[in-house]
């Protein structure tokens, strides 16, 4: 119901013109089968819109009718997970009614989920030279653009959605700081992360925002207290090991350690847990035991892997010398 609902003040903008058509006896039963074609959409029944948008086409209706049996069409393709179908008609569409935004609205947006991002971004940049500052447009445009990469756009419609909003969504601005993370803008990404918490001060997402905007201006201690306050609300085994590498990166390796024992005491074989407990042993001088707890950590993810690959290299060069 809300992906039709532009479609039909679309349609219903052009007033007079749109209906009754031409005055015709034809034309009024047209108009007479789309509005039955909608009635069935409006009350969740797919099928039955599709049927009485196809009898109707197959009538060759004036275009404007037409116009409004695509619009049932589309977002009934989508509902079924007929993508294909939805695009090949919303393709159809645009060439035959360039003006109308609903069309290439919903054709970007599906590109989007599709993550054909680059076909989505000319369709959005069309909707708002059409309708300037159409909201969805121009998230769809900061999303695009995030994901392709293109950060600074990214920001520039992300920040123009947001202040649509005021500032008061906040999964939009969750989306906004995590692309200033990616973007290394730290004062950008602490400005949201604090309009967040004013609007959800009980989330972890928020402080955990801060703790990762303070460590990439490479202020470590506070982004372990940071995250310390993140923990508070969300008490998950990921946050605590952030925090220890947050410690150990702010040169307190003996908390670091305590925090890796603390998490390999219920689970003895983590990976991360023993990258940190290697890392901090390291640093402390302990190379011999910190070797124990790399061959460990090499085992798991990649990104633990290449932690212990940069350590345990020069020992795997001597091993393989002394094989020699």
């Amino acid at each position: 119901m809300r992906i039709l609902l532009p479609a039909l003040l679309l349609i219903a903008a052009s007033g007079a013109e749109a209906f009754p058509f031409f005055g015709g006896h034809r034309d009024r039963a047209a108009e007479a089968a789309l509005e039955q074609a909608r009635a069935s959409y409006e009350a969740g029944d797919c099928q039955a819109a599709l049927r009485g948008a196809d009898a109707l086409l197959a009538e060759k209706p004036p275009a404007a009718v037409r116009e409004g049996a695509y619009a049932l069409m589309g977002p009934c393709y989508e509902a079924g997970g007929a993508a294909d179908k939805a695009i090949g008609l919303y393709r159809l569409a645009i060439g035959l009614y360039p003006d109308n935004v609903f069309f290439s609205s919903r054709l970007a947006d599906i590109y989007n989920r599709a993550g054909f991002y680059e076909n989505a971004v000319p369709l959005l940049l069309k909707v708002l030279r059409l309708r300037p500052g159409d909201p969805g447009a121009t998230l769809g445009l900061a999303r695009s653009y995030s994901s392709l990469g293109f950060l600074s756009k990214a920001k520039d419609y992300y920040s123009r959605a947001a202040a649509m909003q005021n500032f008061g969504e906040a999964g939009l601005l969750e989306e906004y700081a995590r692309c200033m993370l990616r973007k290394r803008d730290w004062d950008e990404a602490l400005f949201l992360a604090g309009k967040g918490a004013a609007l959800s001060p009980r989330s972890a997402v928020w402080p955990l925002m801060e703790a990762r905007a303070a460590a990439g201006r490479g202020d470590y201690h506070s982004a372990a207290e940071s995250m310390e306050r993140a923990i508070r609300f969300s008490n998950a085994r990921r946050l605590r090991l952030e925090r220890a590498l947050y410690l150990l990166l702010g040169g307190l390796p003996k908390r670091a350690a305590e925090a890796a024992d603390a998490e390999l005491s219920s689970s003895p074989g983590d990976p991360l847990a023993s990258a940190v407990k290697g890392m901090a042993l390291y640093s402390l001088g302990e190379r011999a035991a910190a070797e124990v707890y790399f061959r460990k950590a090499e085992k798991g993810t990649p990104f633990t892997a290449r932690l212990a690959a940069a350590f345990l290299g020069p020992v795997k060069e001597k091993e393989a010398a002394c094989a020699k």
